[in-house]
């Protein structure tokens, strides 16, 4: 039972035309290879380029482009197993891939079922139960999510993570090269806007006050000249 079960979990999880690729390459997740191009992931998806949003543009570009599955009907056959996936990008390559899947689809799957399904294209990993995202141990404090495994290599990092309140499976890919770059980047970004910002709004206040004058100038030539008392 348990082996028809895992079996029948694989295509459902890997579904939507799946490459293959051997045990262990980190390099890619489905048809997405880590190190693309906005435009190479809007072409693979069928996601549009205006879709793509800025977070941040120094001191390198840090982009967020959205994919979600489309409706299938039910005549149609099996819809996919993942619900959205964002594509995060730094200086336009893609150093993340972060994949929700939708929980109708893995109603009922244990972790054992989905670290198995996953397993059959990335190979087995350590498993490391009891740790939050950021790695630390699980204590008596609740967390969002928890990991379930991870699987790694010199290059890149693919962690597999269960929400702890919902019980929402997520699959993180990322690049450790380009993600460390990003990090940094966006660190960097949050202290300059920090650093930036009472100047930012005294800015803002001023061209306020100059838009409110300069209307105020056009109002009185335009009512002077027919004013009649």
């Amino acid at each position: 039972m348990v082996k028809l079960r895992l079996l029948a979990v694989a295509p459902a999880v890997f579904a939507l035309g799946v490459l293959t690729v051997s045990a262990q390459d980190l390099s890619r997740y489905r048809k997405y290879t880590l190190e693309s191009s906005v435009s190479t992931v809007v072409a693979v998806s069928g996601a549009r380029a205006s879709d793509a949003t800025t977070a941040h543009e120094r001191p390198a570009l840090i982009q967020d482009l959205v994919w979600r599955a489309p409706y299938v009907r039910a005549e149609e056959g099996p819809a996919d197993s993942v619900r959205d996936i964002v594509f995060s990008f730094v200086d336009d390559q893609l150093y993340r891939v972060k994949v929700t899947y939708e929980p109708d689809r893995v109603e009922g799957l244990t972790d054992e079922d989905i670290v198995s399904s996953v397993s059959a294209v990335y190979g087995m990993p350590p498993l490391l139960r009891g740790r939050s995202v950021d790695g630390s141990r699980e204590s008596a404090k609740p967390i969002e999510n928890a990991v379930v495994a991870q699987w790694e290599d010199s290059s890149a990092l693919l962690t597999l993570t269960r929400g702890t309140y919902l019980r929402q499976f997520q699959l993180t890919l990322a690049s450790k090269p380009l993600s460390s770059i990003a990090e940094a980047a966006i660190r960097e970004a949050v202290r300059l806007d920090t650093e930036e910002r009472p100047q930012r709004e005294l800015d803002a206040r001023a061209k306020v006050a100059a838009d409110a004058v300069s209307a105020a100038e056009k109002a009185r030539v335009a009512n002077k000249a027919v004013f009649k008392p």
